[in-house]
């Protein structure tokens, strides 16, 4: 068992089996009904919604999105200079004490409602295939050197993932394969189950949209549209100028047919939701080889390697 796992084990478990609250910056994966009855939470509780009451500003962005990149932009706005912290808490982490309180994780409806109708709304989305591509390698992917793969939390995220899928903790899962990957998303799905999924696996149309879809807010753009980040700006009185890239290349995926099967059922929903937003068809296709470049951990793109490249 991962040190990771070990410590989720030994410190969160106990604490929701005997009905107490868990002191945490992220909600327990569980908790029990007023019957008594096992509950998944709900993975958007983690994401929306994220208010900074001084600017009139929502902002909002899911795992593997940009996120990281975002909330990094906004610090750099509000303060004048960029996260100047090491380690945890870390700058997504936005209730934490390092942002002084400018950032409020808002959870009453009434209040959302309010101040949704009232703020300048910011949503950062993803190609869902790519993100989904992404997210596995970042997080439950077996080859963690070839994929610079979290392998301190890996068999935290695998687990978590197969409890959801309804499998059951496994000590023989410790990761996944991509083709494993998406079949358990898959068996998530089938046990509609999907809006309990960790942040970083759940379907952006739930995440930032699940009350408000993407017409109620004021700018939904990806990572790269620096006009939309331009107007993230100006609602801090500063200037953009988008966000900084630092170049890496990661190892190849190969999308085999029925990987690419799965990716279609398991993002159908959300393509139909943000298809309008989205600057280019996805780019996976079966067959092929996919590299990604990235600027920092949470956001990427990928292009297409042709025969001479391979």
């Amino acid at each position: 068992m991962s040190t990771a796992l070990a410590l989720f084990s030994a410190l969160v478990l106990p604490g929701v089996a005997s009905g107490l609250n868990i002191k945490s910056e992220r909600p327990p994966i569980m908790f029990q009904d007023r019957w008594g009855q096992w509950q998944l939470l709900r993975g958007e509780l983690d994401i929306f919604m994220h208010h900074i009451p001084d600017h009139n500003v929502v902002a909002c962005g899911c795992g593997k999105c940009g996120s990281t990149s975002m909330w990094n932009f906004i610090y750099e706005k509000e303060f004048g200079q960029v996260w100047p912290y090491k380690g945890d808490p870390y700058v997504q982490d936005v209730t934490s004490e390092r942002w002084n309180g400018k950032v409020i994780h808002e959870r009453d409806e009434e209040a959302q409602a309010e101040i949704m109708n009232k703020s300048f709304s910011f949503a950062l989305i993803r190609d869902p295939k790519e993100r989904l591509i992404s997210s596995w390698k970042s997080k439950v992917a077996c080859q963690g050197e070839l994929y610079g793969t979290d392998v301190l939390t890996r068999e935290f995220f695998t687990q978590r993932l197969l409890q959801t899928a309804g499998q059951g903790p496994s000590a023989k899962v410790p990761c996944l394969s991509l083709q494993q990957f998406l079949e358990a998303l898959q068996k998530v799905f089938n046990l509609e189950r999907e809006r309990f999924l960790d942040r970083h696996f759940l379907p952006q149309s739930y995440g930032c949209f699940f009350k408000y879809p993407p017409e109620q807010w004021s700018v939904v753009a990806t990572v790269r549209n620096n006009t939309a980040f331009d107007q993230l700006a100006g609602r801090f009185g500063a200037r953009g100028g988008g966000l900084p890239y630092e170049h890496a290349s990661t190892a190849r995926v190969e999308v085999t047919p029925e990987a690419l099967r799965l990716l279609d059922n398991i993002t159908a929903a959300e393509y139909e939701m943000l298809g309008d937003y989205l600057p280019q068809q996805p780019i996976a296709q079966a067959g092929v080889y996919l590299e990604e470049s990235m600027n920092d951990a949470d956001a990427s793109t990928w292009r297409l390697l042709l025969p001479d490249d391979i």
